[in-house]
C-alpha cells in the first residue's frame, strides 16, 4: 500500500509538472513570406551586374570535385585560374597523382594527359559537342566566376531581350520563356517548330536564372533544351566574401539527358588579381593529337 501511494504521488507530481511546462511553452514563431519588391528584367540585370565579381585574374587554389553517373563515380582534386576574357586553366590530380591539365582560350583548347603522355588540341566547338550543349569561352568563364549570362549571345547589346522576371522560391527568376508558354510549346511539335522559326534558332532552349534578392548574386541556373530533351541545373551556395565581394564556395551541377550526371564542386583558397603565371609548359616527349 505504501509503495502504491509513493507511485501515485510521483505520477501526480509528473502530471502537474507536464501541465506547468505546457503552460509555459513558448509560442511558435509564425514565419511570414518574404516580401520582395518587384523589378523589371532590366533592373535585376543591372543590380546583378553591379554586384558581380570584378577581377582581372581569379585563382581557386583548392578544388574538390565528385563526379557520378549511372556507371561510375570519380573524385578528383585540383585548381583553376582565369585571366579575364583571355585564358582559363585547370589542373587535376587523383590521390596525389597528377592526372592532367587543360587550357581554354577564346576559340580553342589544349588538354594534357599526364599518364598517357598525350597532348590534345582542338576547337572549343568540340567541347560543346562532347558536353552536348553549346558552351563557348564566355559561358565557361561566367559559370566559373558566378556571373550572369544569357544563352542568346548573338546579340550582346540586347541579350536579355524578351526575358521575363518573376518571383519564385523567394528569389527573382529571369526566364527566356514564360512557364505557361514553355508548357504549351513542349507539348506540341507544331508550336515548337513555329517558335523555332520565329526565333531563327537551331535549338529552342529555356533558361531560368534565380537571383538572390539581397546580395543580387546568381543562386541557381536551369537550362532546358526542348529539342534534345536534355536539361542542366547549376546551384551556387555557401557564398563567402573574397576581397569584399561574394563568391560561391560550392557548385552543384546536374545534367539529365541520355544519362544522369551529377558533379559536386567545393572551392577554397580563392583570391583575386594576384595570379601572374599563366604558362602552359608541355614535355616534348608527349605525342600530339589534333581534334577536328
Amino acid at each position: 500500500m505504501w509503495l502504491f501511494r509513493t507511485y501515485l504521488k510521483y505520477i501526480i507530481v509528473l502530471i502537474i509538472l507536464i501541465f506547468f511546462l505546457q503552460g509555459c511553452k513558448q509560442k511558435e514563431k509564425v514565419v511570414l513570406p518574404k516580401r520582395i519588391k518587384r523589378y523589371s528584367v532590366g533592373k535585376v540585370v543591372k543590380l546583378v551586374s553591379d554586384n558581380s565579381l570584378r577581377f582581372e585574374t581569379l585563382s581557386v587554389k583548392k578544388l574538390s570535385a565528385s563526379y557520378t553517373n549511372e556507371d561510375k563515380s570519380i573524385s578528383i582534386r585540383g585548381s583553376y585560374k582565369i585571366r579575364r576574357d583571355s585564358i582559363i586553366q585547370f589542373y587535376a590530380q587523383k590521390l596525389a597523382i597528377p592526372v592532367g591539365k587543360l587550357e581554354v582560350n577564346l576559340d580553342s583548347f589544349k588538354l594534357v594527359k599526364f599518364l598517357e603522355q598525350e597532348l590534345m588540341i582542338g576547337k572549343n566547338s568540340y567541347l560543346s559537342e562532347f558536353i552536348g550543349m553549346d558552351v563557348d569561352y564566355s559561358v565557361l568563364q561566367a559559370l566559373l566566376s558566378n556571373k550572369l549570362f544569357s544563352i542568346r549571345q548573338d546579340n550582346r547589346d540586347k541579350e536579355f531581350k524578351d526575358y521575363v522576371c518573376d518571383i519564385e522560391d523567394d528569389m527573382y527568376k529571369i526566364s527566356s520563356i514564360r512557364n505557361r508558354k514553355f508548357k504549351k510549346i513542349n507539348k506540341n511539335e507544331d508550336r515548337l517548330e513555329r517558335y523555332r522559326n520565329r526565333l531563327d534558332e537551331g535549338h529552342v532552349i529555356k533558361q531560368d536564372i534565380y537571383i538572390d534578392p539581397d546580395s543580387f548574386v546568381v543562386r541557381r541556373m536551369v537550362i532546358n533544351d526542348l529539342d534534345t530533351k536534355k536539361w542542366v541545373k547549376l546551384d551556387f551556395s555557401k557564398f563567402e566574401k573574397v576581397s569584399d565581394q561574394w563568391f560561391p564556395a560550392s557548385i552543384d551541377i546536374q545534367v539529365v539527358g541520355d544519362k544522369k550526371i551529377e558533379l559536386s564542386i567545393e572551392l577554397s583558397k580563392i583570391s583575386l588579381d594576384d595570379e601572374q603565371n599563366f604558362g602552359f609548359s608541355i614535355s616534348p616527349k608527349y605525342k600530339t593529337k589534333l581534334i577536328q
